[in-house]
């Protein structure tokens, strides 16, 4: 074999690893981002804060048959939506506390307590 064909074979031998080497590096980095997401969403503040109850309504969802969807006036203005099992019985201007819950990612949710 001659020399300048045994450099062009073992430069395309080593780019291919590379290749390889790069995919599987891009896999795991993606598992690590993939994990540590997982871990600040995890991480959660809770604060109550008080609203009144604008309207309630039946929730989207089938498999929430014990509950309604409570539509919530925050004191704050803000407007959220939340689910309180229909023992709690909440009904129209009734003033409430709920639960706001603050992930580390970024995300806001809320709770009926």
């Amino acid at each position: 074999m001659r020399e300048e064909t045994r450099r062009r074979l073992d430069r395309l031998l080593l780019m291919q690893r590379l290749k390889w080497i790069g995919t599987g590096v891009g896999i795991v980095a993606l598992l690590v981002g993939l994990f540590l997401l997982t871990n600040l969403d995890s991480m959660v503040e809770d604060h109550r804060v008080a609203g009144r109850v604008e309207r309630i309504s039946v929730p989207v969802s089938k498999s929430a048959q014990q509950a309604v969807a409570v539509d919530v006036v925050l004191d704050d203005g803000r407007h959220t939506q939340v689910l309180a099992l229909k023992e709690h019985e909440p009904h129209v201007g009734d003033h409430i506390d709920i639960t706001e819950h603050r992930h580390a990612t970024g995300r806001v949710t809320f709770t009926y307590r």
